[in-house]
C-alpha cells in the first residue's frame, strides 16, 4: 500500500494505521515510509517519522539504501546519500558498501572518488572489505592506477583483493601481468579460489598459452577445486583455443551430464571449427540435445569459413524447419554463403525474411545484402539497397564500388569512387584492381599516385596488384618503379610480395632480376619456388627449372599442382620427354595430386613439339578427363610444325565440336593447308569462316615507352613515323636476305618499329604479343636484330623469344 501511494493525501490514512497498530517502530516499515516521503520531497515529515523509531537513524537509512539496490534503483541510493549528508546522518561501513555498489551500477567513478574521500575522512581507510569494493569500482571503470594504489597500500590482502587486481589487469588487456600475480599470490600465502582460476585460465585462452594453462589445470586438480560451471567452460575454451581438442573433449567425459550445458557444447563445436575439424564439429553438433541460436550460427559460420557453402545453407534450412528465428549474425553468415555460391534467389528470399520480421537493414546486415547484390551482378538492387541504408559505413561504400567494378564498367566505377567521402585502403585497392583487371596499366599507376598524395598509405595488396598489372602487359619500367618504391619505403619482401616481384620480372623477360629477388627471400614457400620455376620455363631454361625443383624438394617444401604445371611447361620448352613423363607420373604416385587438364595439356604440348604425334594421340585417348579446346589446339600446332595434315583435320573437327566459334582454329587450319600448298582448301576454310559469321579476333602487341604503355593492332592505321620505319626495315632486310613477306603489318612488327624509333640505342626492345608469333614474323625479328644490332625481346602467349644478332633464344623451337 505504501508503494502505491502517489501523494500525502493517500499516505495519511496508512500513516495513521501504522501509528495505532504500533508498526511505525519496525525498521523495514520505517524505511518504506522514508522512501515515500523522499519521493514527495517532504523531509520535515521524514524527521518526525524517524523520531518514532527506536533504531538509530543510520540503520533506517541503510535499510532504505539496501532496498533501493535490490529494486535496481542505484540513482535513488545516491539521492538518499545526498539527504543523509545534508541532514547530518552518521555514515557507517554498511552505508559506504551500499554507496560503492550504487556507483558500480552507474559506472560513476567521479561520485565513487568522492565516497572514497569520505571513507578516509570517517576513518575507515584501512577497512579491507571497503577497499576491496573500491578496487572493484575502479576496476570496473578502467582506473588501473587507482586499483594498483589501493592494492599496494593494503597490509592484509585476502582472495577478493587478489581476484580484483587480477581481473583489472585482464580487463585492461595486461594478460602477462595478470598471470604473474598468480605466483605472487601463492608466495603471499593466499590460496586462489574458483573465481581466481576462471580469470587466469581465460587469460591463457586469450594468449593461447598452453603451458601456463596446463599448469593452472594441474593446480586446480591438486587442490581439489570443483571443475564445473564457469571454470569448466574456461578450461574447455582454453584447450580449444590452443588447438588441443582431445584434452578439451576429455574434460566432458569426466563430468556428469547435468554439468554439461549448451554453452559448453557450443564451445567445443567452435573449437573443432577453428581447428579445421569440421566433420568432428558436426558430429558433436548433431549429438546436442539442446541447441541455442549461437550453436546453430557457430556451425553455419564454420561451414562458411571452411568453404562448405552448400552445407551451411542446408543447416540454415534445417534451423528454420525447427522454428529457430535467426538473428543478424546468423543472417550475415547465410548471406556470405549465398555470395560465394552466387545464389541470388536464396539471398533474395533471406532479404524477404528480413523485411517480414521487421529487422533493420543496417550495419553488418545491410552491408551483407549490399555485398550479395553487388557480387551477383545485380547492380540496380545493390544501388537501391545502398541508397536505403540509414548509415553508410566505409564497408557500404566499398561494397557498392566493388559492384560497379564488377558490372558497371571501369568508368562508372571511377565516377562512384570519386563520390566516396572518406576513401580507405580498401577503396583505393578496389579501384586499382579494377584498372589492373582491364589491363589499364597507365590508369592503375595514375590512381596509385593519387593514393600517395592522400592520407592513405599503400599496403602490400596495392603493390601486388600493381606488379600483377606490370606482369600482364610487360611494363618493366613500371615494375622496376614499384620495386624501388618497396626498397625506399623499407617494405619487407615476404613470400606474397616476393612472388609478385618474381612473377613480374619473369614475365617482363628479366629472369636474372627475378632470381635476385628470389635469393633475397628468407622464408620461401611453394609459391615463391613455383614463380621462379615458371620464370625459367618461359625463358626456355628447362634444366634450371628442374634444378630449382630438386632443391625445393631437398629443403622439404612440398610442391603443389601449380608447381608441376611450371615444371612440365619447362620440360615442354626444353623438349625433355623422359623428364616430362617422370614428373607427370610423380605428380600422382608420390604426391597424390590428381592431374588437371593443365597438366595433361603440358604433356600433349611436350609430345607434339618433339614430333611424337602418334604417341600424343594415344596419350589424349588415355586421358581420364575429356580433352578441351586447349588440348586439340596444341595438337593442331604440333601437326603444323611436323606437316601432318590428316591428323590436323581430325584435331580441328574435335575442336570445332567443342567451340564452333573458335576463329583461331579456322586460321590455324588455313595456315596448315597453305603450308601444304592446298590453296583450294585454304579458300574453303576462309569462306566457311566468313559464312558462319565468326569474327577473327585481331592480335595486339604492347610496348612500354617512357612510362606509357602503347598498344598496336595488326593492320591498324599507324603514324607516319612508324610507316617510314617499316619501309626502312623492308629495305634493309631485302638487302640482307630475300623473304617471302617483309611487308606484313602484324602487331609485333608495328610495336618493334615503334621501339626502334623511340627507344634509346643499345637498349632492348621489349614487346608483349597477345597471340603466338607466326613463322614469318619470327624470321623477320631475327633479321631485324642483326640489321639494327638491337636486342628484341618478345613474349607471346606461350614463351619468350630473345632475338640477338640474327638468332633467337628459343632456337626456332616454339
Amino acid at each position: 500500500m505504501l508503494k502505491s501511494c502517489s501523494n500525502i493525501r493517500e499516505f495519511s490514512p496508512i500513516h495513521a494505521h501504522l501509528i495505532t497498530a504500533n508498526l511505525i517502530h519496525d525498521p523495514e516499515i520505517t524505511s518504506q515510509v522514508l522512501a515515500f516521503l523522499l519521493s514527495v520531497n517532504n523531509l520535515d515529515c521524514a524527521h518526525q517519522i524517524l523520531s518514532y523509531s527506536h533504531e538509530p537513524e543510520s540503520i533506517i537509512w541503510n535499510t532504505l539504501l539496501e532496498n533501493k539496490l535490490k529494486e535496481g534503483c542505484p540513482q535513488e541510493v545516491l539521492v538518499g546519500y545526498y539527504h543523509m549528508v545534508t541532514q547530518g546522518v552518521l555514515l557507517d561501513i554498511s552505508t559506504f558498501h551500499f554507496l560503492i555498489h550504487a556507483c558500480c551500477m552507474n559506472f560513476d567513478v567521479k561520485l565513487g572518488s568522492e565516497v572514497h574521500g569520505r571513507i578516509l575522512k570517517c576513518g575507515f581507510g584501512r577497512n579491507k572489505s571497503l577497499n576491496n569494493n573500491l578496487m572493484g569500482l575502479y576496476s570496473k571503470c578502467g582506473k588501473l592506477k587507482e586499483v594498483c594504489q589501493l592494492f599496494e597500500k593494503m597490509t592484509h590482502r585476502d582472495v577478493i583483493s587478489w581476484n580484483t587486481m587480477i581481473s583489472c589487469y585482464v580487463l585492461k588487456g595486461m594478460y602477462r601481468e595478470a598471470l604473474d600475480l598468480f605466483d605472487e599470490m601463492l608466495v603471499s600465502g593466499v590460496l586462489p579460489d574458483e573465481i581466481t582460476m576462471v580469470s587466469l585460465v581465460s587469460t591463457c585462452a586469450k594468449l593461447k598459452d598452453l603451458e601456463m594453462g596446463k599448469r593452472l589445470h594441474l593446480y586446480i586438480v591438486d587442490n581439489k577445486l570443483w571443475i564445473r560451471g564457469s571454470l569448466l567452460n574456461c578450461l574447455v575454451d582454453m584447450y580449444s583455443k590452443c588447438g588441443k581438442m582431445d584434452e578439451a573433449h576429455g574434460l566432458l567425459s569426466r563430468c556428469d551430464e547435468s554439468e554439461v550445458d549448451v554453452v559448453l557444447w557450443t564451445t567445443l563445436v567452435s573449437g573443432y571449427v577453428k581447428s579445421n575439424k569440421i566433420d568432428k564439429a558436426r558430429q558433436l553438433f548433431d549429438k546436442m540435445n539442446e541447441r541455442s541460436l549461437v550453436s546453430w550460427t557457430t556451425m553455419m559460420s564454420g561451414y562458411v569459413q571452411g568453404g562448405y557453402y552448400f552445407e551451411s545453407l542446408e543447416l540454415f534450412q534445417q534451423m528454420r524447419f525447427e522454428n529457430v528465428i535467426p538473428d543478424e549474425v546468423a543472417l550475415v553468415t547465410v548471406l556470405s554463403a549465398c555470395v560465394h555460391l552466387e545464389d541470388f534467389d536464396l539471398g533474395r528470399s533471406v532479404h524477404a525474411f528480413i523485411v517480414t520480421y521487421g529487422m533493420v537493414v543496417d550495419g553488418f546486415l545491410g552491408n551483407a545484402l549490399l555485398d550479395l547484390y553487388a557480387k551477383c551482378g545485380k547492380l540496380d538492387e545493390a544501388l537501391r539497397t545502398f541508397e536505403q541504408l540509414p548509415c553508410k559505413s566505409a564497408a557500404s561504400w566499398n561494397s557498392m564500388l566493388d559492384g560497379f567494378c564488377r558490372s558497371g564498367g571501369v568508368d562508372k566505377a571511377r565516377d562512384f569512387f570519386n563520390k566516396i567521402p572518406e576513401k580507405d585502403i580498401v577503396s583505393w585497392n578496389t579501384m586499382v584492381n579494377s584498372y589492373v583487371k582491364h589491363d589499364l596499366v597507365n590508369e592503375s599507376f595514375e590512381i596509385f599516385c593519387k593514393m600517395q598524395s592522400s592520407n592513405v598509405k599503400p599496403d602490400k595488396t596495392t603493390l601486388i596488384s600493381l606488379l600483377s598489372s606490370c606482369a600482364k602487359v610487360g611494363a618493366l619500367s613500371h615494375g622496376i618503379w614499384v620495386n624501388v618504391y618497396i626498397e625506399k619505403n623499407e617494405i619487407g619482401i615476404d613470400a606474397m610480395l616476393g612472388t609478385a616481384l618474381i612473377d613480374m620480372y619473369g614475365k617482363c623477360g628479366c629472369v636474372e632480376m627475378a632470381y635476385e629477388i628470389f635469393t633475397q627471400i628468407i622464408e620461401k614457400n611453394v609459391s615463391v619456388w613455383t614463380a621462379m620455376m615458371a620464370a625459367n620455363a618461359m625463358e626456355g631454361q628447362a634444366l634450371e627449372a628442374i634444378d630449382l625443383y630438386l632443391e625445393m624438394e631437398e629443403r622439404g617444401v612440398k610442391p603443389d599442382h601449380v608447381t608441376f604445371i611450371a615444371l612440365l611447361a619447362a620440360c615442354s620448352h626444353g623438349g625433355l620427354v623422359d623428364e616430362g613423363y617422370k614428373y607427370f607420373n610423380k605428380l600422382r604416385s608420390f604426391y597424390n595430386i590428381i592431374p588437371t587438364i593443365h597438366h595433361y595439356g603440358c604433356m600433349v604440348d611436350l609430345l607434339g613439339r618433339v614430333g611424337h604425334l602418334e604417341e600424343t594421340v594415344k596419350f589424349i585417348e588415355r586421358m581420364p578427363i575429356e580433352p578441351d579446346v586447349s588440348i586439340w589446339s596444341s595438337l593442331m600446332r604440333a601437326c603444323r610444325s611436323h606437316h601432318n595434315v590428316e591428323l590436323a583435320e581430325h584435331a580441328f573437327k574435335q575442336l570445332i565440336e567443342k567451340d564452333p566459334t573458335n576463329d583461331g582454329a579456322h586460321v590455324l587450319l588455313s595456315n596448315i593447308y597453305a603450308d601444304a600448298g592446298r590453296w583450294d582448301d585454304v579458300s574453303k576454310v576462309r569462306t566457311k569462316l566468313h559464312e558462319t559469321g565468326v569474327p577473327k579476333q585481331p592480335g595486339f602487341a604492347i610496348i612500354e615507352q617512357n612510362g606509357v604503355v602503347h598498344e598496336f593492332v595488326a593492320s591498324n592505321l599507324v603514324s607516319a613515323d612508324v610507316l617510314c620505319m617499316l619501309q626502312d626495315i623492308e629495305r634493309r632486310l631485302l638487302v640482307k636476305q630475300e623473304l617471302s613477306d617483309t611487308t606484313s603489318q602484324h602487331s609485333e612488327r608495328l610495336a618493334v618499329a615503334f621501339g626502334l624509333i623511340n627507344n634509346q640505342e643499345n637498349s632492348p626492345i621489349r614487346v608483349v604479343n597477345s597471340v603466338r608469333m607466326c613463322r614469318d614474323c619470327h624470321s623477320v625479328m631475327k633479321l631485324i636484330s642483326q640489321a639494327y644490332d638491337r636486342e628484341i625481346v618478345i613474349r607471346d602467349n606461350y614463351r619468350f623469344h630473345r632475338f640477338t644478332d640474327g638468332h633467337c633464344s628459343c632456337k626456332d623451337y616454339w
